[in-house]
């Protein structure tokens, strides 16, 4: 499946790149909003993928089942924004 990352009111800078109103797309799979720390730098796990050259969009392989998903902007550092910059969860089912 294809995803493609959409963003508004920010512009989108590599890892590494300090800019004021810019960052990078992180996709969250699996991990409830509420059980993550927005305090520190986003992980870099199966659960937790960075787009860190800039990239909008991704290609993934998930398994057969239910996945929630959901997109969150980190600074040149991978930390999130404060207040945090995300997409709602979307949950969607692999045949």
């Amino acid at each position: 499946m294809t995803l493609r990352f959409g963003l508004s009111g920010m512009g989108v800078a590599p890892a590494g790149v300090e800019r004021e109103e810019t960052g990078h797309h992180h996709l969250v799979i699996g991990v409830a909003p509420e059980d993550f720390d927005f305090s520190e730098p986003v992980p870099s796990d199966a659960q937790h993928l960075h787009f860190g050259a800039g990239q909008t969009e991704t290609t993934l392989d998930l398994p057969q089942g239910e996945h929630t998903l959901w997109l969150l902007l980190g600074d040149a550092f991978h930390v999130p924004h404060d207040p945090p910059v995300m997409s709602e969860p979307i949950t969607i089912t692999v045949d």
